[in-house]
C-alpha cells in the first residue's frame, strides 16, 4: 500500500467530492504528528489543538485547490509552523528575536521499550545534548530525524536553505558523536 497514493486519493475525494469520510481519514492520519510539532512550539495543549484544527479546517475550505497541493505533508507542517509562530506572536507578545530562539520540545524515541529501560542514562544524555542545541538546530534535527522529512522539505518548512539545514544537522551530529565517544570511553 502506497501511503502517498492514498493521501493523494483522499485529497482528491475531499477536493472534488467533498467527501467527509475522506476528510476524517486525512485528519486522523496527520493529527498526531501535527499536534506534536505544534505543541513543541507552543507548549500549550489548548492552543495546539486549536492550531491543528484550524489548519485542517483550512484544507476543507480550500475545495478544489486542495488537489493542487503536491506534497501535503510538507504543506501541513509549514502551515502548522506558521500558525504556531503567529499564535505566539499574537498571544504572548514575542518579538521576532524571541521566535528565532524558541526552543521546541523533543520526544526522542531511539530504542524499543526494552532498550529504553536498559539505555535510560544514554537516552537522557542524548536528550540533554539535543536540548543544548540552538532552537533552529533542534527544529531541523526533529524534522529530519524524528519526522522523516528530506533536507529540501525541511528547507521549505523552516524557510531556510538546504545548506543551512545541512549545517544544523552537522552541528547536531557532531555533538551527538562527541557524547557517544565520551559514553563509550567512560565504560558506561
Amino acid at each position: 500500500m502506497n501511503i502517498q497514493l492514498d493521501i493523494t486519493n483522499l485529497q482528491q475525494k475531499i477536493a472534488y467530492e467533498r467527501d467527509e469520510q475522506a476528510y476524517k481519514q486525512l485528519f486522523m492520519f496527520f493529527y498526531k504528528d501535527l499536534y506534536g510539532f505544534a505543541h513543541s512550539l507552543t507548549r500549550s495543549p489548548e492552543s495546539t489543538e486549536e492550531i491543528v484544527s484550524d489548519v485542517m479546517m483550512k484544507l476543507w475550505s480550500m475545495k478544489d485547490r486542495l488537489a493542487e497541493i503536491n506534497h501535503l505533508r510538507v504543506y501541513l507542517f509549514t502551515a502548522i509552523r506558521n500558525a504556531s509562530l503567529n499564535y505566539l506572536s499574537q498571544h504572548r507578545n514575542y518579538t521576532s528575536w524571541d521566535l528565532d530562539h524558541l526552543e521546541p520540545e523533543h520526544n526522542i524515541a531511539l530504542y524499543n521499550p526494552e532498550e529504553i529501560l536498559l539505555q535510560d542514562e544514554l537516552r537522557q544524555q542524548i536528550a540533554l545534548v539535543i536540548k543544548s542545541l540552538s532552537p533552529k538546530c533542534q527544529m531541523a534535527y526533529k524534522l529530519v530525524r524524528e519526522e522523516g522529512f528530506s533536507y529540501k522539505e525541511v528547507s521549505h518548512i523552516m524557510g531556510i536553505s538546504e545548506n543551512t539545514v545541512d549545517r544544523h544537522l552537522n552541528i547536531a551530529f557532531h555533538k551527538l558523536s562527541e557524547l557517544v565517544r565520551h559514553y563509550l570511553h567512560s565504560g558506561r
